[in-house]
């Protein structure tokens, strides 16, 4: 624990309980003794495949994707 009071979780535990950035944590005490537990699963949004990460979340429903495609490449051709 440092001189504020925040207290450091070794990567390892952070990777047992799924938190990882600034995932918000219940602290409960339990037997004076405190727990420490995701409030929510962390987001499945992006996974990786092949080496990439790939978002896999739902779109929106007037999502289109020929047309984001284009857009992507208008921005190449600008710089």
């Amino acid at each position: 624990m440092d001189a504020v009071g925040r207290l450091v979780l070794p990567k390892e535990i952070r990777q047992a309980i799924g938190i990882s950035g600034r995932t918000k944590v219940m602290v409960e005490v339990v037997s004076s003794e405190a727990r420490i537990s995701a409030c929510e699963p962390p987001p499945r949004n992006v996974v990786q495949t092949r080496g990439r990460l790939v978002y896999a979340g739902a779109l929106p429903r007037d999502w289109d994707s020929s047309a984001a495609v284009l857009q992507i490449r208008e921005g190449r051709l600008r710089r």
